[in-house]
């Protein structure tokens, strides 16, 4: 049986489930422990693939052909978009002017990731993949004993190492996001790097929470536990400066 059209796939989704729209641009990509993943349409669409392929016992996709399929698909949306709106996208720009767009995105990114918060952010990352392997063994070994001893804290451990390793290149990424240049200087244009330099600095929190966490198991690393919560402070304190407004963004489904 023909697999099903992604534009068709989408519709029915938005059909048959309570989609919020555009919730998936302003989540932590966490879908096992988002409560709103059942209304993301992101979520929804891989959920359905699967329901369906399993209901007729189809076999697992290749995966380089399901990606062109999906990328098929979503072009396929947007030259529909595109003619509803009465746009002819092929005569959009010609290629001195898609040239000159790459050339000036290349250049902001490699401004990007020149910026505090990118480097910071990156620093934080390699920190923490640098101990993660030094301890590794040793973090398996305490979850061990704290189950042996029917200890509740063993959970609190486990949840402080999934968290760090979640967000490891996340803020990173979003960072990056946030600090791409807007079309314009408008509060409109602003929108989406206020909502993605938020949900960076959501994540800044939570490392500093489960760090936190990890100093009460493993006291004898506390110069560097110590050294990456200040580090993980000033990212969040120069955030806040770069994206005054960043807090007051509302996400939608999540800030309602």
């Amino acid at each position: 049986m023909e697999r099903e059209k992604g534009r068709d796939l989408l519709k029915r989704i938005h059909k048959e489930y309570d989609v919020i729209a555009s919730v998936h641009n302003y989540c932590d990509r966490w879908c096992e422990r988002c409560r709103l993943s059942h209304r993301c349409s992101v979520y929804l669409m891989e959920f359905e693939r699967e329901r369906v392929r399993e209901e007729r016992n189809l076999p697992e996709p290749d995966f380089v052909e399901e990606m062109a399929s999906i990328f098929a698909d979503t072009m396929e949306m947007i030259r529909e978009m595109a003619e509803e709106q009465g746009i002819n996208l092929d005569e959009l720009f010609d290629d001195e002017e898609v040239a000159a767009e790459i050339s000036d995105k290349k250049r902001s990114r490699a401004d990007v990731r020149k910026h505090y918060l990118y480097r910071k952010a990156d620093e934080h990352s390699r920190w923490f993949r640098d101990w993660f392997q030094n301890r590794k063994e040793d973090v398996e070994k305490l979850k061990e004993i704290l189950n042996a001893d029917s200890n509740s804290t063993s959970d609190k451990l486990s949840d402080a190492i999934e968290v760090l390793l979640w967000f490891q290149h996340f803020i990173a990424v979003k960072f990056a996001r946030a600090l791409d240049p807007p079309f314009d200087d408008s509060p409109e244009a602003m929108y989406d790097n206020n909502g993605s330099a938020k949900i960076a600095i959501i994540a800044v929190d939570r490392c500093i929470q489960a760090i936190s966490t990890l100093l009460s198991f493993f006291p004898e690393d506390e110069d560097q536990f110590l050294t990456a919560l200040v580090r993980l402070a000033r990212i969040r304190k120069r955030a806040l400066k770069e994206f005054p407004d960043a807090m007051d963004f509302k996400r939608p489904g999540f800030d309602d």
